[in-house]
Formats: structure tokens, sequence, C-alpha cells
């Protein structure tokens, strides 16, 4: 039995094995940062580091679904040169406006605060996102100025990315990025209030409704070991910073995504609250004209 069973974790072992590769420009062949990279079929992802390299355990005839902000995603093997190229997004404007902020009004949006509760990353890219609603008295202050995040980081600058994405009321989804690049995050170490510029982007904010999302990075510089307590016996798990804080709310209005399928979060019972909330990333905006 011992033989056995020895035979079998050298086999599994063979067919699984840590692959290297790098994301590169299509046209460009320059090397793209920051990219996602899931394991078809699995919840086994990671993220590019900066200069486009990743490292991910996978069997060898499982595909890679790669994705990157500003490229069209794709479902691939390593080529010989173990690389993996996307091809950039065609977008077609149809209208072009141009207008200048007059900056002589500004709005809040939001009522996220700090709470005690807040979202570990765990060893794969999930994004955390939570849906503004349009109101009519946004009509005054059209524009988004500022995103509001609030985080819990072990590590000194650590990444994650912003997403700034349409809501769409048929799915009841986030459907397309509004901005057709990184943005990517620096937050402090601590319990922290960051605050980030994005009037160069020139986002109206749509009618639809809009949705602000944090991205975890699955990158080196992000990574620490969590300790904790299960029945009594010390556990150590890699985790990567920042976690991000949450707030329980009532209204069914945040989501996750993972292996770049959204789902919107459902209330769960909360023991200490001793009702159902819904978790909900804590994040406000400001708006200008």
């Amino acid at each position: 039995m011992k033989i056995t069973i020895t035979l079998l974790l050298v086999f599994t072992n063979l067919l699984s094995a840590q692959i290297k590769g790098v994301v590169k420009d299509s046209i460009t062949g320059k090397p793209i940062p920051y990219a996602n990279i899931w394991v078809e079929n699995e919840n086994i992802g990671t993220t590019c580091e900066s200069n486009g390299e990743f490292e991910i355990k996978v069997t060898k005839d499982k595909k890679l679904i790669v994705s990157s902000i500003g490229y069209n995603s794709r479902k691939c093997l390593l080529n010989s040169n173990n690389e993996i190229l996307l091809k950039q997004k065609l977008i077609e404007l149809e209208k072009v406006t141009v207008f200048n902020y007059k900056n002589l009004e500004t709005l809040k949006v939001g009522n996220s605060e700090f709470k005690r509760t807040t979202y570990l990353q765990g060893k794969y890219p999930q994004v955390l996102a939570k849906k503004f609603d349009y109101d009519s008295i946004y009509k005054r202050t059209p524009y988004i100025k500022e995103i509001e995040v609030f985080t819990q980081s072990e590590v000194k600058n650590a990444t994650i990315k912003l997403r700034i994405l349409l809501y769409d009321k048929i799915t009841d989804l986030p459907i397309i990025d509004l901005v057709d690049e990184d943005i990517i995050v620096t937050v402090k170490k601590g319990r922290n209030k960051t605050i980030i510029n994005v009037s160069k982007y020139k986002i109206k904010f749509p009618e639809a409704g809009i949705v602000i999302g944090l991205e975890s990075m699955i990158i080196d510089t992000n990574k620490y070991n969590y300790s904790y307590k299960y029945n009594g016996i010390e556990n150590v798990s890699i985790v990567y910073a920042p976690a991000i804080i949450c707030n329980h709310v009532d209204l069914e209005n945040s989501f996750i995504s993972f292996n770049s399928n959204w789902f919107k979060n459902k209330p769960e019972y909360n023991l200490w609250e001793k009702k159902y909330v819904v978790v909900e990333p804590a994040i406000n905006m400001t708006l200008t004209n």
C-alpha cells in the first residue's frame, strides 16, 4: 500500500509542475505587466509580475486563460518559447466629445467607512466591487473626480488594481471596463484610506450605473505569511496584501469576480450582528462638474 501511494504521488508530481512563462503584446513583443492567468476549469490563478513573467502550477494538458485590460482575452497553451501573445483590443469611437472641467462644484457619493471587517486576498486574482446607481442630482456634477478606498495592509507599499466598469441592468452584473488601461494603486502599510484621482480619464457617470472594483495582484511584493489559530492549532497561510475593508449592509449592491466570472454578493448570516448582511467593499467616490 505504501509503495502504491508513493508511486501515485510521484506520478502526480510529474504531471503537475511549476510552469514559467511570459505574456507579451503580439505586435510590439513587449511584456504585458500584471496580466491575470487562470487554469481553465480550475480555481488556480496568478498575476504576471511587472516584467510580464509568471509562474503557475498546472498539468501540461491544461489550457491557460489570460486577460489584461486593453487586450483580447485568450485561452491557450504556452508556445515553444514559453510565451503567450495577446492582441490589443480594437475600439471604435463613434463620437468624440471634448469638454473642460469647471471643477467649481463637487459631490461625495457613498457612505462607506472604516469597519472591523476585512477581506483577505487568497492565492488567486479576484475583484471585490461595489455598484453606484445613477441619480438625477448628478447632472450638476456628472464627472468622476476621485475614488476613495479603504484597506488594511501588512506589507509596505502594497499594490492593487482599480477597476471602473459599466453596470448592465439586463444581466445585473458589470460588463465592460470604462478605462482601457490598468490603474495600479499603491497603499500604505496599516489601516488606511487612499484617494485616487481619476479625473484624467474624463468618465461621465453612466445612467445605467457604474461599478468600482478592487482587484488583487498575486505578485511577490504583495506576498506575506498570515498566522491564525483553528481548533487551537496554529496555522500559517500565504496571502496577498492589501486586505479590503468591508462594510455590512442590507442591499445586494456588490459583486465578486474570479476566473473572469462575475457573481453578485448574497446575504450571509452574521453571528455577531445576529442578522443577514451583505459584505460590501468600502468604496466612495467624488463627482465634479
